[in-house]
């Protein structure tokens, strides 16, 4: 027979509410035993002042032309894609690029020749997109193209970064091209289909190349990395920051132009004492399909505040959402407890909440008519969820839980019914 146990409950009338609340409610604990222990958050909400930066606008290649347009060239002279060549293929490849532009002078001729070499020898076709495998085999698609040059001018120290995203030609398909900068000025170069622009000449090409993302940082110093990702300009990396980081608001470049950061999509790892984010209303983006960087990058946040003026991103309770979407977007790596907001339809649908390793506890909102099979998938160190006595679920709704998890049924009287086995 199921043990029975009556308990007072957390005051949650004001916990659960229909929007986005970006305050830690911080209500009293009254359970006599096993109290749960929240973290204490910093209640100074010090998100980002607006400081009148201006947003990257336009078509993607005109944001990222005025992001190349703003930085330092000697940026993209860095080997961004080629951790895995060997010195021997390295050198290989140099020699060969060192023979082909012998008696040229000049960074445009260098690229001329280069330029000429790869899209005459290469042919298009399914292979490794290596640059030294194309280089051996001279077959890829765009991708071993746009490596291929990389590589060889970067030998010759000519400024040139990698670029993906689409291609406009008759219908838009996924594409990998460069960039590439001399005689002053930055061109737009696609060895693939023999095209080349000068980057400022945007009326020519802005609706054909729709770049994505770049390869590089095209600003760093010693509190920050940049770059160009989702079409968005990114804060990639975080070196020192206090227990409470606040996104920065925005960034100059090299040239004195202030723009508003809209995504923060780190690819390091944040420093371990960031307990809190704090993310203003310039923030639009932690991520594109899927590639969230603070999910593999900050492992020790506890909680995420969203600035209550952001019409793209909301928090409740710690917890990071899109405005238009009732499930999590996302849950801090070292958040023990997650307090659900309520969905729309009253529905807690598959995956809402999954590969979360340190929360322990969840708790479902009222209003909440039925959990989904797999809403909670791969939670190991779940041990207790807590849902309102209408509420519908199945053994399948927690797949992947701690081996003593259990249910514990509420209502909103102040009484919890606790069902134990």
């Amino acid at each position: 027979m199921k043990k029975i146990y009556y308990i007072l409950s957390l005051a949650l009338a004001t916990g659960f509410m229909a929007s986005c609340s970006n305050d830690l409610n911080g209500t009293d604990e009254l359970l006599p035993n096993d109290k749960t222990e929240l973290p204490e958050f910093n209640d100074t909400r010090a998100f980002p002042e607006d400081d009148g930066a201006k947003a990257l606008s336009g078509q993607p290649a005109e944001k990222l032309y005025n992001i190349l347009l703003g930085s330092d060239s000697a940026f993209s002279r860095r080997m961004a894609r080629y951790d895995r060549i060997s010195n021997f293929q390295y050198e290989e490849i140099k020699e060969f690029t060192d023979t082909l532009v012998k008696g040229r002078t000049t960074d445009a001729q260098k690229y001329r020749v280069i330029y000429n070499w790869v899209r005459t020898n290469v042919k298009y076709g399914n292979a490794s997109n290596e640059p030294y495998d194309v280089f051996c085999n001279k077959m890829a698609i765009c991708q071993g193209y746009a490596n291929l040059l990389n590589l060889m001018l970067y030998t010759q120290g000519i400024p040139v970064i990698n670029v993906n995203g689409y291609v406009n030609s008759g219908g838009f398909y996924g594409h990998a091209w460069n960039y590439v900068y001399f005689s002053n000025q930055w061109w737009l170069s696609d060895p693939t289909n023999s095209i080349e622009y000068k980057a400022a000449e945007l009326d020519k090409y802005k609706e054909m190349f729709i770049p994505l993302s770049a390869d590089g940082n095209f600003l760093e110093n010693d509190q920050y990395a940049y770059n160009y990702t989702g079409e968005k300009l990114n804060l990639n990396s975080v070196n020192v920051a206090d227990d409470a980081f606040v996104v920065p608001f925005s960034v100059t470049l090299t040239n004195g132009e202030k723009y508003q950061i809209s995504s923060f999509n780190p690819t390091t790892d944040l420093p371990a004492n960031v307990k809190e984010i704090y993310i203003g209303k310039n923030i639009i983006s932690l991520g594109q399909d899927g590639t969230y960087g603070l999910r593999e990058h900050a492992p020790s946040i506890e909680a995420a505040h969203v600035d209550p003026a952001n019409t793209t991103l909301c928090s409740y309770e710690g917890v990071v959402y899109e405005s238009w979407n009732d499930a999590p977007l996302y849950v801090p790596n070292a958040m023990k407890v997650v307090y659900l907001k309520p969905t729309t339809n009253g529905i807690v649908g598959k995956n809402f909440l999954y590969n979360l390793n340190n929360v322990e506890e969840v708790y479902i909102p009222e209003g909440t008519t039925a959990l989904e099979n797999w809403a909670v998938e791969n939670c190991p160190n779940l041990k207790v969820a807590y849902l309102p006595l209408a509420t519908e679920y199945t053994e399948q709704s927690f797949v992947g839980v701690h081996p003593d998890f259990k249910v514990v049924r509420m209502d909103m009287t102040g009484i919890k019914d606790v069902i134990a086995d």
